[in-house]
């Protein structure tokens, strides 16, 4: 057991390394910036119209991972109907010790289904699940656009072409195209209601993203929210049309073609 959690970590490094390199083969390419600043900003690059792009690369694209403190004192969450105490609700079904949680497993998933069910029904308020993604994936509309790249990161800056998509167009696309519903057991081993999960309408009511309470190791009793990449890019793309390269190695789709200016 040590050992995988051992690669779990240098996975977890490895993966943010990755993520850097992908922002600064794109500052490159748009003639931008690398955000320095707040390692947890989503504004990952800063373009000549001192707009900014959250760059995501990967399989897996991450709109938040947060521990019980965040959902407390973030003020954007806190105004979300009742999105906050819900988030809360499900990580206090944990105690503090994971060795305790390991020993009342079944215990503990029975108790996490009340609180997920609560969230899934909050959540299929229309209104509350377009300002969960906004906060999730644009910092509540402080980020402008969506950048991605969708092979390795370690691949080559000349093989590499980026996809953009304004915050807008992105959000209004996922709102028309998926839904939420709670997880189901797949077989006796397992228990239903244990995750939020988004389905995709595109990929034949597929799972495409999903709520869930991590308690691995270095991530224990925090809430991840995190998107399939190549579904989500799928289902934007096939909203949006084909996208129009405004400068090499680099496609902008929808509102972003308008809005970005490749002259600067």
């Amino acid at each position: 057991m040590k050992k995988k959690r051992a690669m779990s970590s240098e996975l977890a490094r490895q993966k943010k390394v990755s993520g850097h390199l992908n922002e600064t083969h794109f500052a490159g390419l748009i003639n931008g910036e690398v955000n320095k600043g707040d390692p947890k900003t989503k504004k990952d690059v800063i373009d000549k119209q001192h707009r900014s792009h959250s760059v995501k690369g990967g399989d897996w694209w991450q709109g938040f991972l947060y521990k019980r403190s965040r959902f407390l004192e973030n003020t954007i969450f806190q105004g979300l109907g009742e999105i906050a105490s819900i988030a809360i609700e499900c990580l206090d079904v944990f105690p503090d010790s994971r060795e305790e949680y390991q020993s009342r497993k079944i215990e503990i998933k029975y108790c996490l289904q009340k609180p997920m069910r609560a969230l899934l029904e909050e959540l299929k308020n229309e209104k509350i699940l377009k300002a969960v993604l906004e906060k999730s994936l644009f910092e509540g509309g402080e980020v402008n656009y969506l950048s991605c790249y969708l092979g390795q990161a370690k691949d080559s800056l000349d093989t590499k072409t980026f996809h953009v998509f304004h915050k807008d167009d992105l959000i209004n696309s996922l709102i028309q195209y998926v839904y939420p519903e709670n997880s189901k057991a797949r077989n006796k081993n397992q228990t239903d209601d244990l995750k939020v999960v988004f389905k995709s309408r595109l990929h034949k009511n597929s799972n495409m993203a999903e709520i869930e309470v991590r308690t691995d190791e270095s991530h224990y009793r925090t809430l991840r929210f995190r998107l399939n990449a190549k579904k989500t890019f799928e289902i934007v793309k096939n909203d949006l049309g084909e996208g129009k390269k405004l400068v090499p190695q680099v496609l902008f789709y929808g509102k972003a073609r308008k809005t970005f200016n490749p002259e600067l």
